[in-house]
Protein backbone atom coordinates (compact mmCIF):
# COMPACT_ATOMS: atom_id res chain seq x y z
CA UNK A 1 0.00 0.00 0.00
CA UNK A 2 2.85 2.39 -0.64
CA UNK A 3 1.74 4.62 -3.49
CA UNK A 4 -0.98 2.88 -5.48
CA UNK A 5 -2.38 5.25 -8.08
CA UNK A 6 -5.85 6.60 -7.43
CA UNK A 7 -8.65 6.39 -9.98
CA UNK A 8 -11.72 8.50 -9.25
CA UNK A 9 -15.01 6.55 -9.10
CA UNK A 10 -17.26 9.46 -8.10
CA UNK A 11 -20.30 10.23 -10.20
CA UNK A 12 -20.39 13.68 -11.81
CA UNK A 13 -22.90 14.76 -9.15
CA UNK A 14 -20.74 13.56 -6.24
CA UNK A 15 -17.63 15.06 -7.79
CA UNK A 16 -19.40 18.40 -7.98
CA UNK A 17 -20.40 18.03 -4.33
CA UNK A 18 -16.80 17.21 -3.38
CA UNK A 19 -15.59 20.30 -5.23
CA UNK A 20 -18.20 22.52 -3.58
CA UNK A 21 -18.15 21.18 0.00
CA UNK A 22 -14.66 19.67 0.34
CA UNK A 23 -12.57 22.03 -1.84
CA UNK A 24 -11.56 19.08 -4.01
CA UNK A 25 -9.98 20.01 -7.33
CA UNK A 26 -9.44 17.13 -9.80
CA UNK A 27 -6.64 19.13 -11.42
CA UNK A 28 -4.59 19.37 -8.23
CA UNK A 29 -5.81 16.26 -6.38
CA UNK A 30 -2.70 14.23 -7.22
CA UNK A 31 -0.41 17.06 -6.11
CA UNK A 32 -2.30 17.38 -2.82
CA UNK A 33 -1.86 13.65 -2.14
CA UNK A 34 1.82 13.78 -3.12
CA UNK A 35 2.44 16.75 -0.82
CA UNK A 36 0.83 15.01 2.16
CA UNK A 37 2.74 11.80 1.45
CA UNK A 38 6.10 13.56 1.27
CA UNK A 39 5.47 15.37 4.51
CA UNK A 40 4.53 12.16 6.34
CA UNK A 41 7.57 10.37 4.98
CA UNK A 42 9.75 12.98 6.68
CA UNK A 43 8.33 12.18 10.13
CA UNK A 44 10.79 10.06 12.18
CA UNK A 45 9.19 6.75 13.05
CA UNK A 46 6.26 7.07 10.63
CA UNK A 47 5.59 3.68 9.09
CA UNK A 48 1.95 4.29 8.24
CA UNK A 49 0.19 3.91 4.92
CA UNK A 50 1.02 6.40 2.20
CA UNK A 51 -1.04 5.06 -0.72
CA UNK A 52 -3.24 7.51 -2.62
CA UNK A 53 -6.59 6.11 -1.53
CA UNK A 54 -5.71 6.15 2.16
CA UNK A 55 -4.36 9.71 2.20
CA UNK A 56 -7.26 11.01 0.12
CA UNK A 57 -9.69 10.04 2.90
CA UNK A 58 -7.95 12.42 5.28
CA UNK A 59 -7.72 15.22 2.73
CA UNK A 60 -11.43 14.98 1.98
CA UNK A 61 -12.34 14.81 5.66
CA UNK A 62 -10.35 17.99 6.32
CA UNK A 63 -11.50 19.76 3.14
CA UNK A 64 -8.05 19.57 1.57
CA UNK A 65 -6.44 21.58 4.35
CA UNK A 66 -2.93 20.11 4.32
CA UNK A 67 -2.12 21.02 7.92
CA UNK A 68 -5.32 19.58 9.35
CA UNK A 69 -5.08 16.43 7.22
CA UNK A 70 -1.47 15.88 8.33
CA UNK A 71 -2.41 16.27 12.00
CA UNK A 72 -5.31 13.85 11.63
CA UNK A 73 -3.14 11.14 10.06
CA UNK A 74 -0.68 11.53 12.93
CA UNK A 75 -3.52 11.41 15.48
CA UNK A 76 -4.93 8.31 13.78
CA UNK A 77 -1.69 6.35 14.18
CA UNK A 78 -0.85 7.82 17.58
CA UNK A 79 -4.29 6.74 18.82
CA UNK A 80 -3.68 3.22 17.57
CA UNK A 81 -0.24 3.09 19.21
CA UNK A 82 -1.40 4.43 22.59
CA UNK A 83 -4.44 2.14 22.87
CA UNK A 84 -2.98 -1.32 22.47
CA UNK A 85 -5.97 -2.90 24.23
CA UNK A 86 -8.18 -1.82 21.34
CA UNK A 87 -5.98 -1.85 18.25
CA UNK A 88 -3.25 -4.49 18.69
CA UNK A 89 -3.92 -7.44 16.38
CA UNK A 90 -7.34 -6.00 15.60
CA UNK A 91 -9.06 -8.12 12.96
CA UNK A 92 -12.65 -9.30 12.38
CA UNK A 93 -11.85 -12.70 13.89
CA UNK A 94 -10.73 -11.10 17.16
CA UNK A 95 -14.07 -9.34 17.62
CA UNK A 96 -16.31 -11.86 15.89
CA UNK A 97 -18.33 -12.45 19.07
CA UNK A 98 -19.21 -8.74 19.18
CA UNK A 99 -20.23 -8.82 15.52
CA UNK A 100 -22.38 -11.91 15.97
CA UNK A 101 -24.11 -10.33 18.96
CA UNK A 102 -25.32 -7.61 16.58
CA UNK A 103 -23.80 -4.68 18.46
CA UNK A 104 -22.88 -2.79 15.28
CA UNK A 105 -24.17 -3.12 11.76
CA UNK A 106 -24.69 -1.15 8.58
CA UNK A 107 -28.09 -0.52 7.01
CA UNK A 108 -28.29 -1.66 3.39
CA UNK A 109 -29.69 1.63 2.09
CA UNK A 110 -28.18 5.07 2.44
CA UNK A 111 -30.09 7.91 4.04
CA UNK A 112 -31.73 10.44 1.67
CA UNK A 113 -28.74 12.75 2.18
CA UNK A 114 -26.41 10.01 0.90
CA UNK A 115 -24.79 9.18 4.23
CA UNK A 116 -23.96 5.63 5.21
CA UNK A 117 -26.05 4.62 8.22
CA UNK A 118 -24.46 2.70 11.08
CA UNK A 119 -26.83 0.89 13.42
CA UNK A 120 -25.35 0.68 16.93
CA UNK A 121 -27.11 -1.41 19.61
CA UNK A 122 -25.09 -1.34 22.85
CA UNK A 123 -27.82 -3.34 24.61
CA UNK A 124 -26.71 -6.37 22.58
CA UNK A 125 -23.28 -6.25 24.20
CA UNK A 126 -22.64 -8.73 27.02
CA UNK A 127 -19.77 -7.38 29.17
CA UNK A 128 -19.21 -10.88 30.54
CA UNK A 129 -18.33 -12.17 27.05
CA UNK A 130 -16.54 -9.23 25.46
CA UNK A 131 -14.59 -6.22 26.70
CA UNK A 132 -15.49 -2.64 25.91
CA UNK A 133 -12.17 -2.49 24.04
CA UNK A 134 -13.50 -5.15 21.67
CA UNK A 135 -16.71 -3.17 21.15
CA UNK A 136 -14.67 -0.09 20.23
CA UNK A 137 -12.46 -2.24 18.02
CA UNK A 138 -15.47 -3.66 16.21
CA UNK A 139 -16.81 -0.15 15.62
CA UNK A 140 -13.41 0.89 14.26
CA UNK A 141 -13.30 -2.03 11.81
CA UNK A 142 -16.81 -1.23 10.62
CA UNK A 143 -15.89 2.41 10.04
CA UNK A 144 -12.68 1.38 8.31
CA UNK A 145 -14.59 -0.75 5.82
CA UNK A 146 -17.29 1.74 4.91
CA UNK A 147 -14.84 4.64 4.55
CA UNK A 148 -13.24 2.78 1.66
CA UNK A 149 -16.33 3.84 -0.32
CA UNK A 150 -15.72 7.16 -2.05
CA UNK A 151 -19.42 7.95 -1.82
CA UNK A 152 -19.16 7.68 1.96
CA UNK A 153 -16.03 9.83 2.04
CA UNK A 154 -17.95 12.63 0.33
CA UNK A 155 -21.41 12.23 1.87
CA UNK A 156 -20.40 11.15 5.35
CA UNK A 157 -21.76 8.85 8.05
CA UNK A 158 -24.85 8.90 10.25
CA UNK A 159 -25.11 6.88 13.46
CA UNK A 160 -28.38 5.43 14.73
CA UNK A 161 -27.91 4.37 18.36
CA UNK A 162 -30.75 2.14 19.54
CA UNK A 163 -30.52 2.03 23.32
CA UNK A 164 -33.20 -0.65 23.68
CA UNK A 165 -32.13 -3.45 26.08
CA UNK A 166 -29.30 -1.31 27.45
CA UNK A 167 -28.99 -1.74 31.21
CA UNK A 168 -26.58 -0.88 34.00
CA UNK A 169 -24.38 -3.83 33.06
CA UNK A 170 -23.37 -1.94 29.91
CA UNK A 171 -23.71 1.59 31.27
CA UNK A 172 -21.39 1.15 34.26
CA UNK A 173 -18.53 0.28 31.90
CA UNK A 174 -18.69 3.69 30.21
CA UNK A 175 -16.10 5.50 32.30
CA UNK A 176 -14.57 8.86 31.35
CA UNK A 177 -11.47 6.89 30.34
CA UNK A 178 -13.40 4.93 27.69
CA UNK A 179 -15.57 7.89 26.76
CA UNK A 180 -12.39 9.72 25.83
CA UNK A 181 -11.24 6.79 23.69
CA UNK A 182 -14.51 6.71 21.77
CA UNK A 183 -14.73 10.45 21.21
CA UNK A 184 -11.08 10.68 20.12
CA UNK A 185 -11.77 8.05 17.49
CA UNK A 186 -14.91 9.73 16.17
CA UNK A 187 -13.92 13.38 16.38
CA UNK A 188 -10.17 13.61 15.98
CA UNK A 189 -8.65 10.48 14.48
CA UNK A 190 -10.96 8.81 12.01
CA UNK A 191 -11.24 10.31 8.49
CA UNK A 192 -15.01 10.43 8.20
CA UNK A 193 -17.59 13.20 8.10
CA UNK A 194 -20.01 12.47 10.95
CA UNK A 195 -23.23 14.13 9.86
CA UNK A 196 -25.60 13.06 12.61
CA UNK A 197 -26.12 10.99 15.74
CA UNK A 198 -29.64 9.83 16.55
CA UNK A 199 -30.49 8.17 19.86
CA UNK A 200 -33.69 6.13 20.16
CA UNK A 201 -35.27 4.17 23.01
CA UNK A 202 -33.06 5.80 25.63
CA UNK A 203 -33.51 4.29 29.11
CA UNK A 204 -34.45 6.49 32.06
CA UNK A 205 -30.85 6.54 33.32
CA UNK A 206 -29.40 7.57 29.95
CA UNK A 207 -28.85 11.12 31.22
CA UNK A 208 -26.20 9.69 33.56
CA UNK A 209 -24.44 7.91 30.68
CA UNK A 210 -24.59 10.93 28.40
CA UNK A 211 -23.21 13.14 31.17
CA UNK A 212 -20.03 11.06 31.08
CA UNK A 213 -19.68 11.42 27.31
CA UNK A 214 -20.81 15.01 26.80
CA UNK A 215 -17.70 16.81 28.17
CA UNK A 216 -15.60 15.17 25.46
CA UNK A 217 -17.90 16.12 22.58
CA UNK A 218 -17.18 19.13 20.41
CA UNK A 219 -19.86 21.75 19.90
CA UNK A 220 -20.21 20.78 16.24
CA UNK A 221 -21.05 17.19 17.19
CA UNK A 222 -23.41 18.22 20.00
CA UNK A 223 -25.45 20.24 17.51
CA UNK A 224 -25.87 17.12 15.37
CA UNK A 225 -27.28 14.93 18.16
CA UNK A 226 -30.99 14.13 18.28
CA UNK A 227 -32.76 12.32 21.13
CA UNK A 228 -35.94 10.58 19.96
CA UNK A 229 -36.93 8.41 22.91
CA UNK A 230 -39.84 6.11 22.09
CA UNK A 231 -41.38 8.57 19.64
CA UNK A 232 -39.95 7.72 16.24
CA UNK A 233 -42.00 10.16 14.14
CA UNK A 234 -39.12 12.66 13.96
CA UNK A 235 -36.72 9.84 13.09
CA UNK A 236 -38.94 8.81 10.19
CA UNK A 237 -38.88 12.36 8.86
CA UNK A 238 -35.15 11.95 8.23
CA UNK A 239 -35.05 8.21 7.57
CA UNK A 240 -38.01 6.84 5.54
CA UNK A 241 -39.66 3.77 7.00
CA UNK A 242 -38.90 1.75 3.87
CA UNK A 243 -35.16 1.86 4.65
CA UNK A 244 -35.47 1.02 8.36
CA UNK A 245 -35.92 -2.37 10.09
CA UNK A 246 -39.03 -2.91 12.16
CA UNK A 247 -36.78 -2.52 15.23
CA UNK A 248 -36.90 1.22 14.40
CA UNK A 249 -40.54 1.31 13.34
CA UNK A 250 -39.57 0.63 9.74
CA UNK A 251 -41.07 -1.51 7.00
CA UNK A 252 -38.13 -3.93 6.71
CA UNK A 253 -37.73 -7.22 8.62
CA UNK A 254 -35.89 -7.19 11.97
CA UNK A 255 -32.28 -6.16 11.56
CA UNK A 256 -29.65 -8.84 11.08
CA UNK A 257 -25.94 -8.31 10.58
CA UNK A 258 -25.29 -11.65 8.87
CA UNK A 259 -24.42 -10.19 5.46
CA UNK A 260 -22.17 -7.58 7.03
CA UNK A 261 -20.38 -10.18 9.18
CA UNK A 262 -19.73 -12.31 6.10
CA UNK A 263 -18.28 -9.29 4.31
CA UNK A 264 -16.04 -8.42 7.25
CA UNK A 265 -14.81 -11.97 7.78
CA UNK A 266 -13.81 -12.09 4.12
CA UNK A 267 -11.51 -9.12 4.85
CA UNK A 268 -9.51 -10.80 7.62
CA UNK A 269 -6.23 -10.79 5.69
CA UNK A 270 -6.73 -7.16 4.69
CA UNK A 271 -6.80 -6.11 8.34
CA UNK A 272 -3.86 -8.39 9.19
CA UNK A 273 -1.86 -6.41 6.64
CA UNK A 274 -3.27 -3.13 7.97
CA UNK A 275 -1.89 -3.91 11.41
CA UNK A 276 1.65 -3.88 10.01
CA UNK A 277 1.47 -0.11 9.57
CA UNK A 278 1.87 2.44 12.33
CA UNK A 279 4.31 4.54 14.32
CA UNK A 280 7.66 3.18 15.44
CA UNK A 281 8.65 4.09 18.99
CA UNK A 282 12.03 5.79 18.68
CA UNK A 283 12.47 6.48 22.39
CA UNK A 284 15.17 4.49 24.17
CA UNK A 285 13.86 2.40 27.10
CA UNK A 286 15.19 3.58 30.46
CA UNK A 287 17.10 0.31 30.94
CA UNK A 288 18.83 0.63 27.57
CA UNK A 289 19.49 4.31 28.17
CA UNK A 290 21.39 3.48 31.35
CA UNK A 291 23.52 1.02 29.39
CA UNK A 292 24.18 3.64 26.74
CA UNK A 293 25.11 6.21 29.40
CA UNK A 294 27.48 3.74 31.05
CA UNK A 295 29.13 2.95 27.72
CA UNK A 296 29.48 6.65 26.95
CA UNK A 297 31.08 7.20 30.35
CA UNK A 298 33.58 4.42 29.69
CA UNK A 299 34.33 5.84 26.29
CA UNK A 300 35.00 9.23 27.81
CA UNK A 301 37.38 7.71 30.32
CA UNK A 302 39.39 5.86 27.69
CA UNK A 303 39.66 8.94 25.52
CA UNK A 304 41.38 10.73 28.43
CA UNK A 305 44.05 8.07 28.87
CA UNK A 306 47.50 9.23 27.87
CA UNK A 307 49.33 6.07 26.84
CA UNK A 308 52.95 6.46 25.85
Amino acid sequence: MSSQAYTCTLSPELLEKAMKELNEDPKTRHLEIKTLRERLQQVPGYKGRTDDGFLLRFLRCKKFDQERAFKQVMTYYTMRKENADVYDNLTPKRVRNVMEAGVMGVLKDRAPDGTRVLYFRPGKWDPAKASLSDVIGNNFLTLSKIIEEEETQVNGVTLLADMNEMGWEQAKNMSPFYARKVTTLLQEAFPARFKGLHYVNEPTFFDVVFAVIKPFLKEKILKRISMHGKNLDKLHEKFPRDMLPEDLGGALPPFTAEDWIAKMMACEQQFVEENKFGMVDLTIPAKEQKKADATEALGGTFRKLNVD
